[in-house]
């Protein structure tokens, strides 16, 4: 079995401790407010279906882009440090004990630190308006950071030179969320692990937009809007909906500092009243979920 496949399926387990069962993606609030009605039919406006196609949208044009971007921005720089290895197997030296130029690290280093520090403060300013969402992105993030740190940073396959350099990285990444340098947004940090653990840009797009459907089901179960049976079901038909969403969107990148996206166009919230809903949440009366 590939080493990619296996960590597909551990990052794709619903036990994976990042804090993803607290979030309900809005619903709750949507629910209380009577967006959603638990009788409505599928095609009613005010439907369960309705709901999720219109997040997973959202999803797909707002949060992907920034997980795209910070995947492509992570595997281009630690290339670098990639070819100094291959450069030095070929002149017979193994592989497994080469380091990397300490020069170099640094400067990869620096560089990819850099750059998700932009997106990250970007992704801060476009969810500023709305402090549930983004004290649930952070949480997330912060979540999966620290799995990584302790967990996925010393296992065998991270130790060579492209792994040491994305576990100091990480470390370096954690710090500056706790110093709150950054925010360690859940988009940016979920881009820049599957990077780092070597996934690909197509299987780290879908496994995003994978988790987030799932996200909703399981709260969806949780809020007795549908039963386990049935969210099964709707699970299966949602393939359909989330494969043409990668298929229209997954070649979007935020640029934000891209002049020829001076609208913002790369990345756009496409809910609004989804949004409002969300931002009610911590005014709810009794609730279960954090946001």
């Amino acid at each position: 079995m590939e080493r990619e496949t296996w960590l597909l399926w551990l990052l794709a387990d619903s036990q994976l401790p990042t804090g993803g069962f607290v979030a309900s993606a809005g619903l709750e609030a949507a629910m209380q407010a009577r967006l959603i009605r638990e009788n409505a039919s599928e095609t009613d406006s005010d439907s369960f279906i309705g709901f999720i196609r219109g997040s997973t949208y959202n999803q797909a044009r707002f949060a992907l882009p920034f997980c795209s971007r910070a995947h492509e921005e992570t595997m281009h720089l630690i290339s670098r440090v990639q070819s100094d290895v291959k450069d030095s197997a070929t002149e017979g030296v193994d592989t497994d004990a080469v380091k990397a130029d300490e020069d170099t690290t640094d400067s990869v280093a620096t560089d990819v630190i850099d750059i998700l520090q932009r997106i990250d403060d970007y992704h801060q300013t476009m969810l500023s308006s709305n402090s549930v969402a983004m004290r649930a992105s952070t949480a997330q993030g912060g979540g999966l950071l620290t799995l990584f740190n302790r967990g996925y940073a010393h296992a065998r396959f991270m130790d060579h030179a492209r792994g040491q350099l994305c576990v100091a990285i990480a470390k370096r990444l954690q710090r500056l969320a706790r110093l709150g340098e950054m925010r360690a947004h859940w988009p940016v940090i979920f881009g820049f692990v599957c990077a780092a653990v070597g996934i690909s840009i197509e299987h780290t797009q879908q496994l995003f937009m994978f988790q987030f459907v799932r996200q909703i089901f399981s709260a969806a179960i949780r809020l007795n809007l549908v039963g386990p049976l049935r969210a099964q079901a709707l699970q299966c038909d949602m393939q359909l909906a989330a494969s043409d969403l990668l298929e229209q969107h997954a070649r979007l990148r935020v640029a934000f500092d891209s002049p020829e996206d001076v609208f913002g166009e790369s990345a756009v919230y496409t809910e609004p009243v989804l949004e409002l809903y969300q931002g009610m949440h911590d005014r709810l009366y009794s609730r279960i979920f954090n946001s």
